[in-house]
């Protein structure tokens, strides 16, 4: 090995490319050199007996998915880089910054790709190499604009299949010709044929019954055995490309059926650990492309499937952290799918399974890094899920408890990004368990905190765009915070901070949904806070240039929970500027497209949702009083009133009350409506639209 350190190679990889990337590993770290090339000169030195080791970060490093101290270590300790590239490394930040890390150690001439799905070089959602292998880096080591032609094998139905890709990858490695290594495989697979021919020959003349009736035995399970190898490596490779297709749905349905079928057919004596493990990596691949298209029933029956497997080897193996770990990840999916299929209740049931697993794992080794991230991951999205749930107490008690691990975390690498970012993250959800509390200005302060280590993190990184759109949306919840204590002016600037970068961003990448939603969603928070701060001509402005993306992101995001509120948000806003500039006309078309994307949004089962559909019902109301339709206006009401009911009791949710307020004061109780106001006055809340029956001076200042 030379000078770089102590690996042949480093694999980098998307998560969900893991089952690619074990093959990989496994097949050229397996791999024997032959004889005759042992010891001979390659391009890059003596050539090896073996190519190991091989860097994969789930088996080598502890803070998995952080570009740390560790990670980078190990790419400076790696003579070449493999990257497996599909859309998926494609939209991959870390992918993305392992390419880059690497190349700014002057190694570019040893990256090589793996292609497993998707178009090299399409610049659409085809798109299969991140923008690190398209273009080379200059002088500085910034990402420039002169294209680069990577070197890549290709496994992708009808290309190299994964024999060939397999020699395409071990010659670059080796430094060796192709045609030498794929000559010396075919002598190998000759011998091979010879010995056992000479094999089943000398066997046939001892004990010829019985030896026949055992080789067919175990040949047949042999058999068996390769054919679930190889429909699983169909699964895992090949078909990744029709699954991730919402195209190729049916298609999908008829392979993953047949699969299926044929696991229910296997002899348990044939599943051994390896095909088990293998059964529930494509159960969970599977499970993901149907997340993905929202077909959550779908989803859940190969989770559930993929769950039953790693409980098996869990229960194969009792002690083994490892497989403990892989059954807390199936019930981790499990109860995602259950979450935003909005059953909640059955989320909280595996989220709490998830969260007891990663309990138990932690305890066999509470040093390894691994755990002490999923402990910490256990406890925030079950905080999630209770904050959904209003659940304030509890919540709060998750995310400090995973704040305290990603700290002590943290301490022992403090310029890992990525954990700057998890702790800015439950900083943050923090703020939004004391919004919900009524403590609006503690709120503030999380949000501008969150916000201030994501500015820290933009100036280390000024080159990475991810870090900008991830302050981006830290500024966007600031904003909301200013805006609803009174301060329009800070309130409007940090938006616009928000909407000014992600202007950037997304004219540099217009693909980039993601960041499409974000860039509305600053816009709309930028039009709410003017218009509160009395510039409603500015504020239709914003909802001008925020259509466009809005349509963007409804066209392909149409499920997406945080796109559904961002089109309630912006018509909203509609509603609000039609009714105080008295436009009927538009008040009226507005509370029209608002109704239609207020059907059909059940279940409404966190207290924002409610808050912000009851906000949209009072405003369609209102529209119907203004259009003189009271008829109408009463039905929206007690629409509002059936929503709110339930959760206003005891509430201190701006989000509740603000609607409720409205809701007494227009429909005939003043003094519950007074009583909310006051309530909210004591919390600090300053309403963006005025209070039903409050005159000009007590309403928003006109735009001059």
């Amino acid at each position: 090995m030379n000078a770089a350190g102590r690996y042949r190679a480093f694999i980098s990889y998307s998560h969900s490319d893991a089952p690619v990337a074990g093959w990989l590993h496994r097949s050229l770290e397996g791999y024997r050199v032959p004889k005759f090339l042992r010891g001979s000169m390659g391009e890059f030195g003596t050539v090896p007996d073996r190519l190991q080791p091989i860097f994969r970060d789930r088996e080598e490093l502890a803070s998995a998915g952080a570009l740390g101290e560790r990670l980078q270590q190990a790419l400076a300790e790696s003579e070449a880089l493999l990257v497996i590239c599909s859309p998926d490394a494609a939209c991959s930040h870390w992918v993305n910054e392992e390419i880059l890390a690497f190349k700014r150690l002057g190694r570019s001439d040893r990256i090589y790709c793996l292609i497993v799905a998707g178009e090299p070089n399409a610049g659409d959602a085809r798109e299969c190499f991140p923008p690190a292998l398209r273009f080379e880096i200059e002088p500085d080591g910034r990402l420039g604009q002169r294209s680069a032609e990577p070197i890549a094998a290709d496994i992708r139905p009808g290309q190299d299949g994964k024999g060939l890709a397999r020699l395409k990858l071990l010659a670059g490695l080796l430094g060796i010709d192709l045609d030498k290594l794929r000559k010396r495989e075919a002598q190998r697979r000759h011998r091979r044929m010879l010995a056992i021919v000479a094999a089943s020959m000398t066997g046939m003349t001892i004990a010829l019954a019985l030896a026949g009736m055992a080789w067919i035995a175990r040949n047949d399970a042999q058999r068996r055995q390769m054919q679930a190898e190889s429909l699983l490596g169909y699964m895992l490779g090949d078909l990744r490309q029709k699954l991730d297709d919402s195209s190729q749905v049916a298609s999908m349905d008829s392979v993953s059926d047949k699969l299926l079928g044929y696991f229910a057919s296997l002899d348990p004596r044939d599943l051994n650990d390896e095909v088990l493990t293998q059964q529930a990596q494509a159960l969970t691949q599977i499970g993901q492309v149907r997340l993905r298209q929202a077909r959550y029933p779908e989803a859940l029956a190969s989770f559930k499937n993929a769950y039953r497997r790693s409980k098996a080897l869990a229960d194969r193996h009792p002690g083994n952290g490892d497989r403990l770990f892989d059954r807390g990840q199936a019930e981790y999916w499990v109860g995602y799918v259950y979450w935003q299929s909005r059953d909640l209740e059955a989320a909280q049931t595996w989220l709490t399974r998830y969260r007891d697993t990663c309990r138990t794992v932690y305890a066999m080794d509470p040093k390894r890094v691994e755990w002490q991230h999923e402990l910490a991951y256990g406890d925030s999205n079950l905080a999630v899920l209770e904050l959904d749930r209003g659940q304030l107490q509890q919540a709060s008690e998750g995310f400090l408890r995973s704040l305290g691990m990603l700290e002590t975390i943290l301490a022992r690498t403090p310029d890992d990004p990525q954990l700057l970012m998890e702790v800015a993250d439950q900083i943050s959800w923090q703020g939004n368990v004391e919004e919900q509390s009524g403590h609006l200005q503690q709120a503030l302060v999380l949000a501008a905190t969150k916000s201030g280590m994501l500015q820290d993190l933009v100036a280390s990184q000024p080159s990475d765009p991810n870090w900008q759109a991830q302050l981006s949306i830290a500024e966007t919840m600031q904003s909301e915070r200013l805006r609803i204590l009174g301060d329009y002016a800070r309130a409007e600037a940090v938006a616009s901070d928000a909407v000014g970068r992600m202007r950037r961003l997304t004219a540099g990448d217009p693909a980039n949904k993601d960041w499409a939603e974000t860039h509305l969603h600053a816009l709309t928070l930028r039009a709410v806070a003017r218009m509160a701060g009395g510039k409603p001509a500015s504020a239709r402005d914003d909802l001008a240039l925020a259509q466009p993306l809005m349509d963007a992101v409804a066209h392909v995001k149409s499920a997406n929970r945080f796109v559904r509120r961002d089109i309630i948000d912006v018509l909203t806003l509609r509603a609000m500027l039609a009714l105080q500039g008295g436009d009927h006309a538009s008040t009226l078309a507005a509370a029209n497209a608002l109704q239609a994307q207020s059907q059909g949004q059940s279940p409404l089962d966190s207290p924002e949702a409610v808050g912000r559909h009851a906000l949209a019902e009072v405003l369609i109301g209102m529209a119907a009083t203004d259009a003189g339709r009271p008829a109408d206006a009463t039905a929206h009401f007690s629409a509002a009133r059936r929503l709110l009911t339930p959760r206003v009791h005891g509430s201190r949710y701006w989000r509740v009350l603000d609607p409720w307020a409205r809701l007494s004061l227009l429909a005939g109780d003043p003094a519950e409506g007074t009583r909310v106001q006051a309530q909210l006055t004591g919390f600090g809340y300053v309403p963006s639209m005025p209070w039903p029956g409050a005159g000009p001076e007590s309403g928003l200042k006109s735009e001059r």
